[in-house]
């Protein structure tokens, strides 16, 4: 009689407990590993977008993210961070942080002026003219050569959750509303990253840079 060779049913239960056992222990890093590829791809592009916007706005219509004298948020003709971006971006819409609920996710209720992309990221940033054309800090001139630029936060997917900052400070809650100083931090300790879906940027000259250790860290790796 020939003998059949097999699994038993035991044996089958026991592999594919074995292998929801491993399963459960390796999604978990390999979801957020996932997630935070994803937000730092989205802030390269971001910053990308946003340094080609100037570019191509200074050299068409002479001015960029150092020169604005207004601070319109409804005129793309004016010479305001609005009107820059939607004449080169592709803007969706735009609102105050108080007035949707989309604007309230990104800006954690704050006021701060929100603009909505087509691709499903946003920026959001103070709109005022104390901010955006005579503050001695936004216009004092680096070493580098550039002013200081417009402090703005860069949400790589919108309203989307779960709206919470990038940082180095080992905080896996922290809203943008919170005062965040990480400048200095060594975000290369596992312990200390934690890589979401909101940035600091600065919109400077012709050029959006990294704002803090986490967006620098997230820009470069």
């Amino acid at each position: 009689m020939m003998k059949k060779n097999g699994f038993t049913l035991a044996e089958v239960l026991i592999t594919l407990a074995i292998i929801g056992v491993v399963a459960t222990l390796t999604l978990p890093a390999l979801m957020t590993n996932t997630q935070e590829q994803q937000a730092r791809t989205a802030l390269k592009k971001g910053i990308n977008t946003l340094t080609e916007a100037a570019q191509m706005n200074s050299a068409i219509a002479g001015f960029d993210y150092a020169s604005f004298n207004e601070t319109s948020t409804n005129n793309s003709e004016s010479q305001s961070l609005y009107g820059l971006l939607a004449s080169r971006t592709t803007v969706d819409y735009q609102t105050t942080g108080t007035t949707t609920n989309e604007a309230k996710a990104v800006n954690n209720g704050a006021s701060n002026f929100v603009v909505f992309f087509r691709d499903g990221s946003a920026i959001a940033f103070p709109n005022d003219a104390n901010t955006l054309i005579t503050n001695a800090t936004v216009k004092a001139m680096q070493q580098d050569g550039l002013v200081y630029g417009i402090k703005a936060l860069y949400d790589t997917n919108g309203a989307k959750g779960p709206n919470l900052l990038s940082n180095c400070q080992g905080n896996a809650g922290m809203l943008n509303s919170a005062a965040v100083n990480d400048t200095g931090k060594d975000c290369s300790v596992k312990a200390n990253r934690v890589i979401k879906d909101q940035f600091g940027i600065r919109l400077r000259g012709g050029f959006a840079v990294p704002n803090g250790a986490a967006a620098q860290w997230a820009f470069n790796n």
